[in-house]
This record gives structure tokens, C-alpha cells and sequence, in this order.
């Protein structure tokens, strides 16, 4: 049943990703990072996302994409600089959030069971951010 209930909502956020404004981002990755089941290798990366998606792929195509829905989140002051944000425990990166530039408005992904696990583990976690470009 749950399956059946992600899959509608990722269609339907795939539906109305068409009526949002994509904002496609990049940005150098200096670790190995993980989204969700995907542990993806240190690189240049395009973000693409629209409201409740997003797309991470290498800029020279070598991995597939990823790609999972995300929900709201603010922050108090606008970033003046796109930024990503990822969780770390010990040295496994998890990515968290993702802001455009000079809006308080963001997108999280969900914690994975892995991340969670480690979180329960480790204690709080550190926060690292990446700074985006405009593509």
C-alpha cells in the first residue's frame, strides 16, 4: 500500500512539475554523498528541481539520475548564494536541503532509514553546505 501511494504521489509531482518554474543548479561536490538508497562519488552535479522534485545527475552523465520528492522548508534570512545542505555522520554525507538564492524557501529530502539509523547512533549530526551556481 505504500508503494502504491508513493508512486501516485511521485506521478502527480511529476505531472505538475511541468506547470512550476524549474531551477537547474550546479555545483562541485568534494565527498561522496548519499541520497536516499544512492551513494552517489564526489563531482560536478546538476540539480534540477521544481516544487516537491528533485533531480540530481553528474554533469558528464556517467551515473543515472536520482530523483525523490521533497516537501517544504524556510529558513529565517534568504541565502545570498544557492546553497545545499547535507547531514554528516562521521564521514558519511547525507544530502538534506536544497535553497535557491535570495528566497527563505527551500526543498528537504527525507531522511533514508540509513540516515536515520546513523543519526540514532551517532547523536546530532553536523551540518556541511555547498555553495550552487545558476546553470
Amino acid at each position: 500500500m505504500k508503494r502504491l501511494h508513493f508512486a501516485v504521489g511521485f506521478l502527480a509531482a511529476l505531472a505538475c512539475s511541468g506547470l512550476q518554474a524549474q531551477t537547474r543548479l550546479e555545483a562541485n561536490i568534494p565527498f561522496e554523498f548519499r541520497m536516499g538508497k544512492t551513494t552517489l562519488p564526489a563531482g560536478d552535479y546538476l540539480f534540477d528541481y521544481s516544487s516537491r522534485l528533485l533531480i540530481v545527475h553528474q554533469e558528464d552523465g556517467h551515473h543515472t539520475a536520482v530523483m525523490t520528492l521533497t516537501s517544504p522548508v524556510s529558513r529565517t534570512k534568504a541565502p545570498a548564494t544557492g546553497i545545499l545542505e547535507f547531514n554528516r555522520y562521521s564521514d558519511a554525507y547525507f544530502l538534506s536541503k536544497i535553497f535557491t538564492a535570495g528566497s527563505p524557501e527551500g526543498e528537504a529530502v527525507p531522511k533514508s532509514a540509513r540516515e536515520k539509523e546513523l543519526a540514532s547512533r551517532a547523536g546530532p549530526n553536523q551540518t556541511e553546505a555547498i555553495v550552487l551556481q545558476t546553470k
